[in-house]
């Protein structure tokens, strides 16, 4: 197992650094310390490494993720949630997703996920498949009956996508953040407040109409 996660946080750090073209099997191989038929044994060639890549930088947010999307979802079955309980809802589906962007990760991974984006690579698939696409459809489902409107208004789905992208913008912003506040990281009462300063925002977007 410390293998196949040695091997991985290589492949990750030169997918990152090289761009997948670029990065051999070979090389990442002897960058790991193993043979190449033991890069092979565990995921088949490149392709699969690639692949493995991405699922292995989700696990983290989609474990987090999974339990609270579930409850999330039976509670949308209700036709008569108050305002107040649909925001307790969203703010259910973000924090995980808000924690996974907090946590201390190497900048090869920043790299690897934009380089992987720009492409439209199926390793972004996989990551898309795995957090955004799940973490949008909710979010929306939430917008939406916040403000009275169908799922697929597109103005809906981009005040999904914008609370999305503010806690997103962590992840790449982590160092200039901590830098700019002092902190050596986003943990205990610091993550406390930085969740409530985004949580106060996103609610003041959200907040009803003047009548």
């Amino acid at each position: 197992m410390r293998t196949r996660r040695r091997i991985l946080e290589t492949a990750i750090e030169m997918f990152g650094d090289m761009g997948y073209e670029s990065a051999s099997t070979r090389a990442i191989a002897r960058r790991a310390a193993v043979s190449l038929p033991a890069l092979q044994y565990y995921f088949g060639g490149k392709a699969g490494l690639h692949r493995a890549c991405a699922e292995y930088m989700t696990a983290d947010i989609s474990e987090r993720l999974d339990p609270a999307a579930a409850q999330v979802q039976a509670a949308l079955a209700r036709s008569d949630l108050s305002h107040a309980e649909l925001l307790r809802l969203l703010k259910q589906v973000l924090d995980p997703f808000l924690e996974g962007m907090t946590t201390d990760r190497p900048e090869s991974w920043v790299l690897f996920f934009t380089r992987e984006q720009s492409r439209q690579t199926p390793a972004f698939d996989v990551i898309f498949e795995r957090i955004g696409a799940r973490l949008i459809a909710l979010c929306t489902q939430i917008i939406a009956r916040i403000l009275g409107t169908p799922a697929k208004d597109p103005e809906v789905v981009i005040r999904a996508l914008s609370i999305i992208g503010q806690a997103a913008s962590i992840r790449r912003g982590r160092p200039l953040m901590l830098r700019a506040l002092g902190w050596p990281d986003f943990d205990g009462k610091r993550l406390h407040t930085l969740k409530s300063v985004l949580w106060r925002q996103i609610e003041a977007s959200l907040a009803p109409a003047a009548p």
